[in-house]
């Protein structure tokens, strides 16, 4: 005789790891505290742990196209999985007033460390976004007819964020864009 077979299943609506062994044993543990898979399930809608770092309205300044630039962001994750993204930029003028630049929404369907989603902005540009996630980050590749490109989110904190906009050329990437960010409302509701 071998050692009997194990099968485990999270359960991702439940919040606990069900082990069954060979074909009468039945075992039920909550998860563990800290780990990957209870920082998930804390997320609404299943979206990892970043994703609710994210979650609320960032505000953020830096440089857009080598000028002074404003940038607003506001993330929000529903019940079904989706994430969204309402984005908008304005050029700084020398008085200090915003001038805007671009106004656009996003979706993301996310499957654990990956996600695909859309863009479409006021220009009016449509992207197709792929997106890989880690603990910290959002690395977005994006794709449309003119253009493609790179976005990448790091969350360093609870209230900062750096994001980096990259625009691939005939033979290399250019940052055309970069802006550390504040939160200013934790909540999606606003």
């Amino acid at each position: 005789m071998g050692f009997p077979s194990v099968l485990a299943f999270s359960g991702r609506l439940t919040g606990t790891c069900v082990v069954a062994v060979g074909l009468t044993t039945l075992l039920s543990l909550p998860p563990l505290p800290g780990s990957q898979l209870a920082a998930q399930q804390e997320s609404p809608g299943g979206a990892p742990p970043v994703f609710s770092m994210l979650e609320g309205t960032w505000e953020g300044s830096g440089e857009l196209f080598g000028r002074p630039a404003a940038f607003r962001m506001r993330w929000e994750i529903d019940a079904a999985g989706f994430v969204r993204l309402a984005f908008s930029n304005a050029f700084i003028k020398e008085d200090g007033s915003p001038s805007p630049v671009l106004a656009a929404q996003a979706t993301y369907w996310v499957d654990d460390a990956s996600a695909i989603g859309v863009w479409i902005d006021d220009r009016p540009q449509r992207l197709t976004l792929e997106a890989v996630i880690t603990d910290s980050s959002v690395v977005t590749t994006w794709l449309a007819e003119s253009e493609t490109g790179r976005t990448e989110y790091v969350v360093h904190s609870a209230t900062s964020v750096t994001v980096r906009d990259f625009v691939s050329g005939a033979d290399a990437e250019r940052l055309f864009a970069e802006a550390t960010y504040q939160r200013v409302q934790i909540d999606a509701d606003e």
